[in-house]
């Protein structure tokens, strides 16, 4: 028979440690307890859950600040807009440096700015604007003495002009969320008599 001429094979060496390494300190870990606490501080499955779960409560507070933004001015640029409307319209009616002539024509401007119609029958063009008390129509006179304004305006001491002030209420929809609390907004635009 032949001898092969393979090396013979190591001895495989004990996988446990000697006992003065193993059984040292009451304070280790035996190995498993230790493995597993090694897989569970390397592991990462959760962190993305985890930080989700602390930001989620500012993401939202952002969302509603924003929705709240938003909405106030959406609420001001049609308060702006009803207002430039309204002292277009009031700027056509008769009128002296005392007000306007018509008894009835503060109101038709009031009923303008805040429904978008002079009879007021229409709805509110801010859903919470329903009263016309908040709509305030001044006729002021600018001097003209020395014919600074001509044309249509020539010999007159002075041009009449209107301005209408709007102060429509605004509910915030998230201010206790926000800690912002705003109750209304004032607007206003003038227009110089043009009948």
């Amino acid at each position: 028979m032949a001898r092969s001429s393979a090396p013979p094979p190591t001895p495989r060496r004990s996988a446990r440690r000697p006992c003065s390494t193993r059984c040292g300190s009451m304070t280790e870990r035996p190995p498993l307890a230790r493995r597993l606490a090694g897989r569970l501080w390397a592991g990462r499955e959760g962190s993305a859950a985890v930080e989700f779960a602390l930001v989620l409560p500012f993401m939202v507070l952002l969302c509603f600040a924003f929705v709240g933004a938003g909405r106030l001015f959406w609420n001001y640029h049609i308060a702006v807009s009803s207002v430039r409307d309204a002292a277009r319209y009031a700027a056509r009616l008769p009128m002296t440096c005392a007000g306007l002539t018509n008894a009835g024509d503060v109101t038709n401007v009031q009923n303008l700015t805040r429904t978008g119609t002079k009879d007021g029958s229409g709805s509110p063009l801010i859903a919470t604007w329903t009263s016309n008390a908040t709509v305030t129509v001044t006729v002021t006179c600018v001097s003209n003495a020395g014919g600074t304004y001509s044309g249509r305006y020539d010999g007159m001491t002075g041009v009449p002009r209107v301005q209408v002030s709007a102060t429509p209420p605004y509910i915030e929809s998230f201010g206790p969320l926000t800690g912002i609390t705003l109750t209304s907004f004032t607007v206003s635009s003038q227009q110089a008599w043009t009948e």
